[in-house]
């Protein structure tokens, strides 16, 4: 048993520094969208930099992660917040 897990241990160690390139694409694409699709990672396993998910819109401030629907309204108040009773 030992030695299967010691087999099986160092083919996935193997296997994850031979792909070291789209884990490091893989994590950047965690960082800024939190979240990644089918084709983001069908990008990253092609060697390509993931685009935006399709309902990303960029943060108008670095640093600050916007997702579609995050924007105030007419009045400038936000479309979630406040009291839960007020919605």
């Amino acid at each position: 048993m030992r030695l299967l897990i010691d087999t099986c241990y160092t083919e996935a160690k193997r296997i994850l520094a031979g792909n070291r390139d789209k884990l490091d694409l893989m994590a950047a694409a965690l960082l800024k969208y939190e979240t990644i699709d089918e084709q983001q990672i069908k990008d990253i396993m092609d060697g390509r930099d993931p685009k935006p998910p399709a309902d990303w819109d960029e943060p108008s401030e670095p640093g600050k992660l916007v997702q579609r629907g995050d924007v105030a309204d007419d009045k400038g108040a936000a479309p979630l917040g406040g009291p839960a009773g007020q919605h």
